[in-house]
Order: C-alpha cells, then sequence, then structure tokens
C-alpha cells in the first residue's frame, strides 16, 4: 500500500489556531500526517507588520521538514491561503498537489486586494495597516452553518491580520507549472461567495477539473470536518494519481 501524502494547512486569515484542531485530529485518524501552519500575519504587533513573504516562508519551513523526512506532501489552502500556499510550492518537488477550500486562485502578478471577495467587506474592521474583524457580523459571514452558540463562540476566536498580506502581490501559479491541483467548493459561503469560487476554478483549473461540493459556509473544518476529510481523501486520490503519472 502506498504512503499516504501529509496534508499541511495553509489557514485563512484571522482564525485561530484552535480553529484546526479538529479537522487535524480527524486527518490523523483517516492517516494523514496533518500539520497546520500558524501564519506570521495573523495576530502580530511586530514592526513593520508581516505580509505575504512572511507566510509563505511560514508554510515552507514545514515543507522543507517533510521534504527531509522523504513524505509527499498535499497542501490544503483555505480562504486567503490559497495565495500563500500556491507561493509556498516554488522549489518544492515533495509538493504532489494543492487543495483550494473555498480558497483564492489569484494570477502572478496579482494580489488579494485586487480579487472581488478581497478587502474591505462589511465585517471586515480597518484600521491602518491591520484589519480586524465586526464581531457581530461575523456569526452570519464566516460561521453562517454552525449553530448559533458555536457561531458565537468561534466569533470571539479570531485575530487580527496585517493589511500587508493583501497587497502582497502573487508571484507564482502551481497550476500552471503541473501541480496537480482541485477545489473543494462550500455552496453556502457567504464571505467567498460561490460565484466567486467557480469564477477562479474555471479560469485556473483547466479540463477535466478535480473538484468536490461541500454544502458548507466558509469554515467546514468547524462545521462538517468528517465530511470535509472525505472530500479531501477523494480529491486526494485523484490529485495523486495525476502526480504518478
Amino acid at each position: 500500500m502506498s504512503q499516504k501524502p501529509a496534508i499541511v494547512i495553509a489557514q485563512g486569515s484571522w482564525m485561530n489556531a484552535s480553529a484546526y484542531d479538529v479537522i487535524l485530529e480527524k486527518l490523523h485518524a483517516a492517516g494523514y500526517p496533518a500539520k497546520h501552519v500558524k501564519l506570521p500575519s495573523i495576530g502580530s504587533t511586530a514592526t513593520p507588520l508581516p505580509g505575504l513573504p512572511e507566510d509563505v516562508a511560514a508554510i515552507q519551513s514545514v515543507l522543507a521538514k517533510f521534504r527531509d523526512a522523504g513524505r509527499k506532501v498535499i497542501i490544503l489552502c483555505h480562504s486567503s491561503g490559497g495565495v500563500s500556499g500556491s507561493n509556498a510550492t516554488v522549489g518544492f518537488d515533495n509538493v504532489s498537489g494543492v487543495i483550494f477550500l473555498s480558497a483564492f486562485m489569484i494570477s502572478k502578478g496579482k494580489s488579494l486586494a485586487q480579487r472581488p471577495g478581497g478587502p474591505p467587506l462589511p465585517w471586515m474592521d480597518m484600521q491602518g495597516e491591520q484589519i480586524f474583524l465586526h464581531e457581530d457580523k461575523l456569526p452570519d459571514a464566516l460561521y453562517n452553518d454552525l449553530d448559533e452558540e458555536s457561531g458565537l463562540k468561534w466569533a470571539k476566536e479570531v485575530s487580527s491580520t496585517s493589511a500587508a498580506l493583501f497587497g502582497g502581490v502573487s508571484n507564482y501559479e502551481p497550476w500552471a507549472e503541473g501541480v496537480p491541483c482541485a477545489y473543494i467548493f462550500c455552496d453556502d459561503d457567504k464571505a467567498l461567495p460561490m460565484q466567486v469560487q467557480r469564477e477562479m476554478a474555471t479560469q485556473f483549473l483547466g479540463p477535466d477539473p478535480i473538484t468536490v461540493n461541500l454544502k458548507a459556509g466558509h469554515s467546514p473544518f468547524l462545521s462538517m470536518p468528517d465530511e470535509l476529510v472525505a472530500a479531501i481523501a477523494k480529491v486526494e486520490s485523484k490529485m495523486s494519481q495525476k502526480s504518478a503519472k
């Protein structure tokens, strides 16, 4: 039996690491070595604030450890992590695929700020070089498929994100460089609407795309972790077959 790849999670903005605890446990139980990368652009008070280059470096440090251990890796990118995760693949031949989970796919030379769904949005609170969130708007924007109590709980579990992240220019398109890519659509996502998700996937994935749909909001790792792990396993199997050809 072939060895399963490791799953490295390139998270989206604002969320604290605890949001990924359950999905990590379930990935481990499914036989995937899995690691969440806490991105420097989240919650930092450094001067200057870290942005895209620092986030990319943080992901690459984890990729390097798996490479040195002889392990193949799938990068699971969520939301804005689609940009940092994409750029992190440069120079890492142990990356056998990238899964975009309701995540941004943007052209080389573009930034998140230039994409529909980028800042500012009504639930974002722009304060100089940092972007905070309006807690009262998060249950509907980010956690609309969670029960009320859980939505309110997770609305408190967020940090600021450096505005520099959204102005950072992407320099790499893994889908154009032969890296197998897939998209997990979140049908009920209010933060990154389905129309935007589909437009990006259609533009970049090409013919015969590897995709899965979840009846989920923006945070399926919280609302339906079992279904998400099943979706990851499904697309990982297809991508591994592609990378093996």
